[in-house]
């Protein structure tokens, strides 16, 4: 079963903005010769109707836990997890799960306006920050497949090319807002003028679906809340803007230039390193975890931008299942699973097809009956 790691930025809340970087700091003054310390943030918010999140015992709490390690480990080639106490040991080492299309759709996917109207309280239709988010679709494409073999992809024709998911308006510490204006529509014609390029850069990996689905659903979800800005007030610029951050920050070219290509593993460390020295600022990396094979894969890659549309850290973005984690050479805002490589897949995994074992079942059948009429 191919799980999605309870991630969605847009889509989850914290109600804590408390920063504990003061008291990390005090920590590191008083290290010991010998010892380190990782500060890792583990935010767990929200609970609907559908599921309760949480990597600690699935309950709706906050945990904020600095942990010793002994001969602590940290760089280029990864983290060495060890003498971790038992009090934090069982949720840094459990690899975290996106959950499948039985347990809840993706939440960027669920366009129930109930879910997001308390959330945000009277200031319902404030952000402080947009998220860009760029997907590998390879990792889409093998997520949407296990949901159902029978679905078909439209994957780019380019190899090694990232596509746009979205531009997400986020409260630090909350999710959304979203559908900011309930009475909207989409009107496809107002992107005529950049049409090409949108079927090339933020085109629908779901290849059963209409071709302007996806976009219809950011803009309606999403774009309605950007709108407040003059910059994205309208279809052709909510979606213009994002065509000039593709273009502007390629995520191949800053992975390329740090020797990281498709089918290859590497630690989250490395791949924060990677993306810091070829951004200037600190992205939100995100997997999907494959629980049949135990393999994380690369999924998305998510920058923020603050409402001056300048590029800025996502530190404050705090999500279901995302791990700020400290380390000597900054911080990860990250859902993979830390203590294991993560696959940046150069191809589509094959997904079994879920009637396969009842046509061994047939066929088991058939050879008894046979055996019983050749027996008699």
């Amino acid at each position: 079963m191919f799980a999605k790691s309870n991630d969605n930025d847009d889509d989850n809340d914290d109600d804590n903005d408390d920063d504990n970087d003061d008291d990390d700091d005090d920590d590191d003054d008083n290290d010991e010769p010998g010892h380190g310390y990782i500060s890792i943030d583990f935010k767990i918010m929200r609970t609907n109707k559908k599921c309760t999140s949480g990597m600690v015992g699935k309950r709706s709490i906050v945990v904020t836990k600095t942990s010793p390690f002994s001969a602590l480990d940290i760089s280029d080639s990864g983290i060495a997890l060890g003498n971790v106490s038992d009090e934090s040991s069982s949720s840094a080492e459990q690899p975290l799960k996106r959950p499948s299309a039985a347990d809840f759709s993706d939440e960027d996917d669920d366009d129930d306006y109930s879910l997001y109207a308390n959330d945000l309280g009277k200031d319902a239709q404030s952000f402080d920050v947009l998220i860009f988010t760029q997907q590998w679709p390879v990792t889409t494409c093998y997520h949407w497949r296990e949901q159902d073999p029978s679905h078909e992809c439209t994957l780019p024709q380019k190899k090694e090319f990232w596509t746009i998911h979205g531009i997400w308006p986020t409260k630090w510490g909350q999710i959304g807002p979203n559908f900011c204006n309930k009475s909207a529509e989409f009107d496809p014609d107002q992107l005529q003028a950049i049409l090409d390029r949108l079927n090339t850069y933020w085109l629908d990996l779901e290849g059963d679906a209409p071709q302007d689905d996806l976009w219809k659903h950011e803009w309606l979800k999403h774009g309605t809340c950007a709108a407040v800005l003059t910059e994205l007030d309208n279809e052709l610029k909510y979606f213009g803007q994002g065509l000039k951050w593709r273009q502007k920050y390629v995520i191949s070219d800053v992975l390329d230039a740090a020797g990281i290509h498709p089918d290859s593993d590497n630690t989250i460390i490395v791949l924060n390193n990677a993306l810091v020295r070829g951004l200037g600022k600190n992205p939100s990396i995100h997997c999907l975890y494959d629980r049949k094979h135990s393999i994380s894969y690369l999924s998305e890659i998510r920058i923020c931008f603050n409402k001056s549309l300048e590029l800025i850290d996502c530190d404050g973005v705090k999500l279901v299942d995302v791990v700020a984690i400290k380390y000597p050479g900054g911080t990860v805002n990250t859902n993979c699973h830390v203590g294991s490589p993560v696959h940046y897949p150069s191809l589509v995994p094959p997904v079994q097809r879920k009637e396969d074992w009842k046509l061994s079942l047939v066929n088991v059948y058939k050879l008894l009956q046979f055996l019983m009429w050749f027996t008699l």
